[in-house]
C-alpha cells in the first residue's frame, strides 16, 4: 500500500448510515500506510476550561486556546492530546506529513503552546480518527468518504465552521450536497 492519501482531506459523506460522529466531519489525512490510516478531525472545536487544569493560564491564551485552536480529533484514545503544527525544529514529530506539517504527542511541543511560546501554527486534538490496513480504502469504494487536496491554510488559518465551505470551493463543488449513492441507482 503507497501513502497516497497521506496529506488530503477526507470528508464523511454517508450520513444515512447513521454513524452520527463523523456527520460533517472534516478529517485531515496525516498517515496511509501498512499499519493502516491516521487523521485528526480538523472542524470539530472544543472548549476546554484551562484554568481548571492549570493555574499559570493567563485568560488571554485560554482565550486564544479556545478559539478554535482546540479539536475532537476523533474516538481514539480521546483523552490524548495531540498537536497538529507547522514545521518547528524545537520539537520531536511523531509524523512528518509534509515539508509544512507534523503531528506530535511530544511534552516539550504541549508545553511551549501553554506558554505561548509554540509553533507559529497549530491545532490541540483529543483523540484521533484510525482505520486498520485496507479499511479506509473499502469506506471510500464503498462511497463513504470524498477525497480532496489538503490546505495548510484551512487547517490552521481558517475558522472551524468555515472549513467546510472553503475545502467546497477548494474541490469546486458544495461537499454537503453529495451523498453516499452517488452513481447508483
Amino acid at each position: 500500500m503507497n501513502n497516497s492519501l497521506k496529506d488530503k482531506f477526507l470528508y464523511y459523506c454517508a450520513p444515512e448510515s447513521n454513524d452520527d460522529y463523523f456527520n460533517n466531519s472534516l478529517i485531515y489525512l496525516c498517515a496511509n500506510d501498512n499499519k493502516g490510516s491516521y487523521g485528526l478531525i480538523i472542524n470539530r472545536t472544543v472548549e476546554i476550561k484551562l484554568t481548571d487544569f492549570f493555574s499559570s493560564i493567563s485568560s488571554k491564551l485560554e482565550a486564544k486556546l479556545n478559539s478554535g485552536k482546540i479539536v475532537l480529533g476523533g474516538p481514539v484514545q480521546p483523552m490524548s492530546v495531540y498537536v497538529l503544527y507547522s514545521e518547528d525544529d524545537r520539537f520531536k514529530p511523531l509524523i512528518k506529513i509534509n515539508d509544512e506539517v507534523s503531528v506530535s504527542q511530544d511534552v516539550e511541543l504541549i508545553k511551549s503552546i501553554l506558554n505561548d511560546d509554540g509553533p507559529e501554527k497549530f491545532l490541540v486534538s483529543f483523540g484521533f480518527t484510525g482505520w486498520s490496513e485496507g479499511q479506509l480504502e473499502t469506506e471510500i469504494l464503498s462511497g463513504n468518504w470524498l477525497i480532496t487536496p489538503s490546505s495548510k491554510e484551512i487547517i490552521f488559518n481558517t475558522p472551524n465552521d468555515q472549513k467546510i465551505n472553503k475545502v467546497s470551493k477548494l474541490a469546486g463543488f458544495n461537499l454537503q450536497t453529495v451523498s453516499s449513492n452517488y452513481g447508483s441507482s
